[in-house]
């Protein structure tokens, strides 16, 4: 059975580009090692409508509108960053996910889901997949380009010997009841001893249901995702007494930019490309708008009958022309923070924690393009001395939590 693309990964980034390349004439295979698209979850489902623009789905993926978010130091700080636009909404990933295998399909790809790659041969023209099922008998197609969106993990990744981004987040999150007296405000904790260079969560649903989470990250391995989240949980008891956890979720976020995310006949994308933000961790509208890139790049080598490296470099230099400052600017950011103890974080959100900060950072924050802010207040006095980096750090982890939220999707470069 031959194809003209076989994606590998049914999540949000290989279903759009698999959308965008089947609605070209283009023969496109999904597989899906999981027997359901969107599960299991492993993401707090937090987007901006810039991502749910540009993603197309309907109303019924939205849960919850966020107007800002309280940031907690461990040492009592607290900075209140709240307005009247909703900056982010929770939504049901699951649905969220199947919605965009669905607009794949409706576009002409083919979807098959309970179905594992084991193995990807070079060809001549391409490559040779061959894949373990469920349902079937196992079984083996030929296409001419491979997609790779199988994740932080990339199992793609490895057979085509492209190399990992250096730096990753490990998180352990939970679905939990949880009363709520506010469903509008995201709680943000930061601390070294409970989430080293990363930081803790509660994204409410309702009054009664939460998103919680924390982690590690930008270190060696020194305790694991959930002694974070157990940590967390004793160290705020006000914030979660009465919690009862409904199931865990989490995983491993693959941060910075790789060296190359294309090869002969191949190209990744999504968080198998490291398409996430440093200072959140997020990437689904970074792991969208790398699939439309590479879906363009994809479909104008495929009607030249030119899928050489040479061909397909385009598709790197269109990410990297787009999100390669952003991406630099957040690991510079995130390790800054990572070096500050917990009375510098807890000076620096007091220190924020005033009418002209708060309204700085509000008004001039993105949840997508945390770096906006951070150049904005590069010049101002405070942050030419001690804390200047680390300032910066926690400024921009503040900006990716509110957004103006005014801006419309970027248009794309005309051959995208």
């Amino acid at each position: 059975m031959d194809f003209d693309v076989i994606v590998i990964g049914g999540g949000p980034a290989g279903c759009f580009a698999a959308k965008h390349i089947a609605a070209h004439g283009f023969r496109v295979l999904i597989l899906e090692e999981h027997d359901l698209v969107g599960e299991p979850v492993q993401c707090a489902g937090l987007l901006s409508r810039r991502a749910i623009e540009l993603s197309g789905v309907s109303s019924k993926i939205l849960i919850n509108e966020l107007k800002g978010a309280r940031v907690y130091s461990p040492l009592g700080a607290c900075l209140e960053l709240a307005g009247g636009r909703t900056w982010a909404a929770a939504v049901d990933r699951s649905m969220f996910d199947r919605e965009l295998a669905e607009q794949a399909q409706a576009e002409g790809a083919f979807l098959l889901t309970g179905t594992r790659v084991r193995e990807l041969e070079q060809t001549p023209g391409g490559y040779l997949v061959s894949c373990g099922c469920k349902k079937q008998k196992d079984i083996s197609f030929s296409t001419r380009l491979v997609v790779g969106a199988d994740g932080a993990k990339s199992r793609a990744a490895r057979w085509l010997n492209l190399q990992p981004g250096a730096y990753k987040a490990v998180i352990c999150a939970a679905d939990s009841e949880l009363n709520r007296t506010c469903t509008g405000l995201a709680d943000i904790f930061l601390g070294r001893e409970f989430s080293p260079g990363w930081f803790g969560w509660i994204i409410p649903l309702d009054h009664k249901r939460c998103r919680i989470g924390a982690g590690y990250a930008f270190i060696r391995e020194a305790c694991s995702p959930r002694y974070c989240l157990n940590e967390l949980i004793n160290r705020f008891p006000d914030h979660f007494r009465g919690i009862r956890i409904v199931r865990y979720t989490g995983g491993t976020v693959p941060m910075g930019l790789m060296p190359k995310i294309y090869s002969d006949h191949a190209m990744l994308v999504g968080d198998a490309a490291c398409q996430t933000k440093p200072i959140s961790g997020g990437g689904i509208y970074l792991g969208l708008r790398g699939a439309q890139m590479c879906a363009a790049v994809a479909v104008q080598a495929l009607d030249e009958d030119d899928l050489s490296q040479a061909r397909l470099a385009r598709y790197q230099e269109l990410w990297h022309r787009e999100f390669g400052g952003e991406i630099r600017s957040g690991i510079s950011h995130r390790l800054n923070y990572s070096n500050l103890d917990d009375h510098e974080i807890d000076t620096i959100l007091r220190f924020l924690n005033k009418p002209f900060w708060q309204k700085t950072i509000l008004e001039q924050g993105d949840i997508d393009f945390p770096s906006w802010l951070s150049r904005s207040l590069s010049g101002a006095g405070p942050w030419k001395t001690k804390f200047l980096k680390g300032m910066l750090g926690v400024l921009n982890w503040g900006s990716a939590l509110k957004s103006s939220m005014n801006l419309n999707c970027a248009d794309l470069e005309q051959e995208v």
